[in-house]
């Protein structure tokens, strides 16, 4: 089963929300983690962060977060970043899963910009993501793409802000890979 990674600064409110919707759209289609670049380890999701996933029926109650590791990330078929600073990051933690860490908003811009997954299963096509984003590169490079901004300790609009980012871009993933 792939291994999926979603890595944010603290590990405590956009990564474990990105790691609880992505774990519920695939299923058993992949396990899902995540970690933090800057972790607040052992720390939980925030109330705020936790109303909102819970407007979703998930529930972040036993999260904890934990400090990405070179490990980590060597053992992640596809590591996902809530911002390009985490995508360097992350790539610095672990060079050698550079051609398959990717920023969420990339994610969702190949996903929306018609870049095309080869496989007939959604395991193949979930497979498939690194090459499919390597090859619409030339696509990619004409948009700007935003970062997920950091909720932590600011009004409950900009976590609600935050998780409709995150919600949004993870339904996009789910319906491409899902796609035939």
């Amino acid at each position: 089963m792939p291994s999926v990674l979603t890595v944010c600064t603290g590990n405590i409110c956009r990564s474990p929300a990105a790691e609880l919707l992505l774990a519920d759209a695939l299923g058993s289609l992949a396990s899902v983690s995540s970690a933090g670049t800057h972790a607040l380890v052992g720390h939980g999701i925030p109330q705020q962060m936790l109303d909102e996933l819970a407007t979703d029926g998930i529930d972040g109650s036993r999260h904890e977060g934990r400090l990405l590791t070179e490990s980590i990330m060597r053992s992640s078929d596809l590591v996902i970043t809530m911002t390009a600073e985490h995508r360097q990051l992350a790539v610095r933690t672990g060079p050698a899963a550079l051609k398959r860490t990717f920023t969420l908003a990339e994610l969702a811009a190949a996903a929306g910009t018609g870049a095309v997954l080869e496989g007939t299963t959604p395991e193949e096509r979930l497979a498939d993501i690194p090459r499919a984003i390597a090859a619409h590169r030339h696509v990619l490079a004409g948009y700007e793409l935003d970062d997920v901004p950091d909720p932590y300790r600011r009004p409950q609009a900009v976590y609600h802000d935050a998780y409709g980012l995150i919600r949004g871009a993870v339904a996009e993933l789910a319906e491409w890979v899902y796609s035939a």
